[in-house]
């Protein structure tokens, strides 16, 4: 590898990780269990992942970490959970409060989440080690880190006056050193309510922080912002949180983390990243982690949030689309450059996914030696399982979609039949099961439903043509119109029972065939321009003058239901 030319992004991060030399190396990721987790979440989880497989390839020791932030306070909930549910606990800590689902048992609302998103990993590819805050907030070397903020409290607020000061209006920064004056960097979950905030009447967040510690006594004291309750809590009860500026760094500390990334709002120069390491020199003695900060992934044209409610998870993703697919779009992307992700692109995203496939196999030929260093790289961290030592054929995704589009026609006994015949044809190695099939179809069919949805709700009229277009979305009536029969001709009606002998008379007819024929058909048989009669076909079978690829869409029809269809 050229250090002025790294093959990928990746090796950019593990030579700077090399360079200190470490013993041991320690990956992090982190995530507030606040509702549904969305599909953005595991950029930076498949990054860590794809170092971990890096870093063990090359036999060093490992620890890849998500930190669940499962004492992080409710200060508002999505929109699907229920108002009175909300009241009742908002201002607590995720861990302490219940699942907001009655049918469910699982242990508290953090679980919920955060296990939605843990039972994804096994099909991701992904290996990582689970910590809730919440159960680490109880072990003494997590409270050595609360007492060694509170003994340095002050040190803390000449640190963060360095970094957030220059980021503040003028008029901001007089009441932020005001603030500042009484401030402590812990928090307390009341004894009382099990609040550790509260929001006031003008949306206002007041957080139980600590009111005095007692280094003598290695206690504190404080008021609930909630419910008015004044205790005094030693700093060993694990009621006690440390200030998120400052937990990033304590955690950072104490698991010797060597890399994590972080959003691109926490990696703005000067901005939280930037203050935990210095905080985590300062306070804690550790150097702290190399910075590897990522731009958001969208959905489309939004943005996803947790508690906005506007996501998309990365289990409706499984039910859409291969995750192979989904590491790929990560990896093939600098971390730097946001990542727009569409649903209804999934069918490029495949053929982006193919290629490389070939370049690895050598089927194809890269267009430069980098392009086939870059592919040959990213193709094994894209992969869930090992490496086949060649490459195995899959039914295509354009085939399984027009598969998908004809199950109101055809059983799956028959869909099955048409896709065991192409893989015989196609000398398939494996020949999969009717069952892994009616798998590949469901989750074909939930990917167009999930397009049709877009088709929908899209309000300009050439993007809805493009979309169906490019994913060749059709649906076959399950009748013939029969107001249809008025407009078609003599020489169409002879046209379509010309075709229809044909196919009467010749089985196993190929794509290409059935298209010439109908080709010959209208040029010289019936005279009359092959479109004209290209369409007259499309309306019969659709209801509509266009739709994919006439010759293979026949050649995948069912026979006998063609033939009834063509009775005119």
């Amino acid at each position: 590898m050229s250090k002025d030319f790294p093959v990928h992004w990746l090796e950019e991060i593990v030579e700077e990780i090399y360079s200190r030399k470490p013993i041991e190396i320690t990956l992090s990721t982190g995530k507030t269990p606040s509702g549904h987790i969305h599909l953005g979440i595991l950029r930076e989880i498949i990054i860590c992942d794809a170092l971990r497989r890096i870093f063990e390839g090359n036999g060093n020791k490992v620890n890849n970490l998500l930190f669940f932030d499962s004492l992080d306070a409710a200060k508002r909930f999505p929109g699907y959970i229920t108002e009175k549910f909300q009241k009742e606990h908002i201002g607590k800590p995720f861990a302490m409060i219940p699942c907001p689902y009655e049918e469910c048992n699982c242990e508290s609302y953090a679980h919920h989440f955060g296990n939605e998103l843990i039972e994804v990993f096994p099909d991701f590819g992904i290996q990582i080690t689970i910590i809730w805050t919440h159960e680490l907030y109880k072990t003494k070397k997590m409270q050595e880190k609360i007492k060694i903020a509170l003994e340095n409290t002050d040190k803390i607020k000449e640190i963060l006056r360095k970094y957030i000061l220059p980021t503040l209006r003028e008029e901001d920064k007089e009441e932020f050193i005001e603030m500042q004056k009484d401030w402590m960097p812990v928090m307390v979950i009341c004894e009382k309510c099990n609040r550790i905030q509260h929001r006031d009447n003008e949306e206002s967040i007041k957080p139980n922080r600590v009111k005095e510690y007692f280094g003598d006594k290695e206690a504190v004291s404080y008021v609930c912002e909630a419910c008015g309750h004044t205790g005094m809590l030693s700093i060993w009860s694990g009621r006690l949180k440390l200030n998120w500026r400052v937990d990033w760094p304590a955690k950072w500390a104490l698991y010797k983390t060597t890399c994590e990334p972080a959003g691109k709002d926490h990696s703005v120069k000067g901005g939280a990243y930037d203050t935990g390491i210095e905080l985590c020199q300062e306070l804690y003695g550790y150097v702290g982690p190399v910075k590897v900060p990522y731009e958001w992934l969208r959905l489309g044209d939004q943005d996803m949030g947790t508690s906005k409610g506007h996501i998309f998870t990365p289990k409706k993703y499984l039910e859409i689309a291969d995750p192979k697919i989904y590491r790929t779009i990560i990896l093939r992307t600098n971390p730097i450059k946001h990542i727009t992700f569409r649903i209804e692109e999934i069918s490029q995203y495949y053929d982006y996914y193919e290629r490389m496939e070939n370049i690895y196999y050598k089927l194809e030929n890269a267009e430069d030696p980098e392009e086939y260093k870059f592919f040959n790289y990213i193709f094994r961290l894209a992969q869930i399982t090992d490496i086949p030592k060649i490459k195995l054929k899959r039914l295509p995704l354009k085939l399984l979609s027009f598969f998908a589009q004809l199950q109101n026609i055809l059983n799956i006994d028959k869909l099955y039949e048409k896709a065991k015949k192409f893989m015989e044809n196609n000398n398939f190695i494996d020949i999969i099961s009717i069952h892994e099939f009616e798998i590949l179809l469901n989750q074909t069919k939930n990917w167009l439903g999930e397009v049709n949805e877009i088709v929908e709700n899209e309000k300009d009229p050439k993007i809805k043509k493009e979309i169906i277009r490019k994913v060749e979305i059709f649906t076959i009536p399950d009748d013939l119109d029969k107001k249809l029969l008025n407009k078609i001709d003599i020489k169409q009606i002879k046209g379509i029972r010309i075709l229809k002998e044909y196919l009467e008379k010749n089985d196993d007819l190929d794509a290409d065939s059935i298209q010439n024929k109908i080709f010959n058909i209208a040029k010289k048989e019936i005279d009359i321009l092959p479109r004209k009669f290209f369409e007259t076909i499309y309306q019969i079978i659709l209801g509509k003058k266009s739709g994919p690829r006439l010759g293979p869409f026949l050649s995948l029809l069912d026979k006998d239901w063609l033939l009834e269809r063509f009775n005119i």
